[in-house]
């Protein structure tokens, strides 16, 4: 009898240690990181969704992949990014000065950068050129929107950790304008009513495309593994269908 139960603690030993499961599951060698930002993100009682969790998660299950998304401010997150090998950032805007930095995967969503600001300051603001001389336009730390405008001489930017922090500066007349964009700001206005009362779009200054970011340092293997999986996807009209329910879908 005990030599029977012996064999059995070792047969489920060895299960437990070979045999992959839902814990154990093949991590794609990536660490996958993003931020709560409306409708890519979206937590709601510790559940994910959005348009970018549902194209990770696509793509995950395409490759076989049990790695978790971990949720962070995205300076945390783009530090790591930028410091590490083997993570995966998401939804990045892919523009020229990040071009070399990353691999890219997608594009998962098209967009465009808006600044958004109170309804007196339509007047004052008509070009990007208008925008340099208004008392403050509130970014948050290592967005692409603030690389963007410091790169085109603006030193007018208020640097926050978060676009929540903005649109209170903004309503409070701490800064003119807020650089977001037009799938983002739906999120924000829907929760304050203050905000969806007073403030309006002022003007479109950019257009971009959002991918899923991997730092450059990464095994070219892995990349090609997602990249790989993303054509599948986009051939069979999985994307497709995730932008579409979230958001409109990028243009062929």
């Amino acid at each position: 009898m005990l030599h029977h139960m012996v064999v059995f603690f070792f047969a489920v030993v060895s299960i437990l240690c070979f045999t992959p499961s839902a814990g154990l599951a093949d991590d794609c060698g990536l660490r996958i990181i993003t931020e709560l930002s409306h409708p890519s993100t979206i937590q709601d009682d510790g559940r994910l969704s959005g348009f970018g969790v549902e194209v990770v998660e696509a793509l995950k299950k395409e490759i076989g992949c049990g790695a978790t998304i971990e949720v962070m401010p995205w300076a945390r997150g783009y530090r790591h990014l930028l410091n590490h090998s083997d993570v995966m950032l998401f939804s990045t805007a892919r523009t020229k000065e990040r071009e070399n930095q990353f691999y890219w995967i997608g594009p998962i969503a098209c967009y465009k950068w808006v600044f958004y600001g109170l309804k007196g300051v339509r007047d004052k603001v008509k070009t990007l050129e208008d925008a340099k001389n208004v008392s403050g336009i509130g970014v948050y730390r290592n967005d692409a929107r603030a690389q963007f405008l410091k790169g085109k001489g603006f030193t007018n930017l208020e640097v926050m950790d978060s676009q929540e922090a903005n649109f209170k500066k903004l309503l409070r007349g701490r800064v003119e304008l807020v650089a977001t964009s037009n799938i983002g700001v739906p999120g924000f206005l829907s929760k304050d009513l203050e905000l969806r009362k007073s403030a309006v779009p002022i003007l479109t200054f950019h257009s971009v495309k959002l991918y899923l970011a991997i730092s450059k340092s990464t095994d070219k293997e892995k990349v090609l593994r997602w990249q790989k999986a993303f054509k599948t996807l986009m051939d069979r009209g999985t994307i497709r269908k995730i932008q579409e329910k979230w958001i409109e879908s990028c243009p062929e």
